[in-house]
């Protein structure tokens, strides 16, 4: 059957972590993805593959973020968001909600449930509890539904700083606090952040532990949250050299592979830090020649395909 075929593509593609790419070219949305390279070599290449599939430039692109194969895509000047999948080709236009202000929409996944589901939050410039909503792809159910939970926050821009692990999204709408939205159940929760963390954190999946870094001078500091319900946190602290310090600050990072190798992007290639060795490999990104003058938007080190229909 279709489901159990969906079922076990995506359970092989869990193992299989790929790059995905988000370009834009000659007036279109393009998808492009490589296997993760095992041990690159310096000055090495990986071919990055297109997926048959193009999306019209006009599509939200400037907030991307991904997970179990579906791409929420959203824009700065308040587009409608759409969801996509790169591997089918499908693309869902989110229904218009009705938020005060939106704060920011975030995108998890419920492996028990195996449902996708959106979260939009909103927020007020006074003291009132904001009302938030959630949505549910479900096969012609798209629609808002408002959650019981209230709160405050005061929206600090972390826009694009979100990460869904196991099942529960991460954010921060909060200085000093993590936001934890259960995708499954539709609960918030909150976990405190070290007192020693600076406010620019920058959240992501550590081993499947929630992690978060930051940049100080030359130190990068890994926070990982060891105990959720005592707001425990672990920190190690790597000291770059003065070369991979500048190398590292004019690019963009990525996120840290299961070998524990930090992810920088800068246009057409990939540096692989590695913190035990203090060593970076520089890793050529072909595969996109033919395209003329293509921008990179978006480049997400975690992407598993799947062949979910929408």
């Amino acid at each position: 059957r279709r489901s159990d075929f969906t079922e076990l593509f995506l359970t092989k593609s869990l193992t299989r972590p790929r790059f995905l790419f988000t370009v834009k070219a000659n007036g279109k949305l393009l998808f492009y993805s490589s296997p993760r390279p095992h041990n690159p070599d310096d000055n090495s290449s990986l071919v990055a593959s297109p997926y048959n599939t193009s999306f019209p430039e006009y599509f939200p692109s400037d907030i991307c973020s991904t997970v179990c194969g579906l791409v929420l895509l959203q824009g700065w000047k308040r587009k409608v968001p759409v969801i996509c999948n790169p591997a089918t080709g499908e693309f869902l236009t989110l229904p218009k909600s009705n938020p005060t202000e939106m704060g920011g929409m975030y995108f998890g996944y419920d492996p028990l449930g195996k449902q996708f589901k959106v979260l939009c939050m909103t927020w007020s410039r006074d003291e009132r509890p904001n009302t938030h909503q959630a949505l549910t792809l479900e096969s012609g159910k798209h629609l808002w539904r408002t959650l019981e939970h209230k709160f405050h926050f005061v929206n600090i821009g972390e826009i694009n700083g979100d990460i869904c692990i196991d099942g529960v999204l991460y954010f921060r709408k909060y200085y000093k606090i993590v936001v934890c939205f259960d995708v499954r159940s539709e609960k918030f929760s909150f976990i405190n952040t070290n007192e020693d963390m600076w406010y620019s954190l920058s959240l992501f999946n550590y081993k499947g532990k929630l992690g978060a870094r930051c940049l100080v001078e030359q130190e990068l500091e890994l926070w990982v949250l060891e105990d959720a319900g005592n707001h425990k946190w672990s920190k190690r602290s790597f000291v770059f050299s003065p070369r991979h310090y500048r190398m590292g600050r004019q690019k963009l990072l990525l996120g840290i592979t299961s070998k524990g190798e930090i992810v920088y992007s800068w246009n057409s290639f990939l540096l692989f830090y590695n913190l035990e060795s203090n060593t970076v490999k520089r890793v050529n990104i072909q595969g996109m020649e033919g395209l003329g003058h293509p921008r990179i938007c978006h480049t997400f080190v975690n992407y598993v395909e799947n062949m979910k229909f929408i």
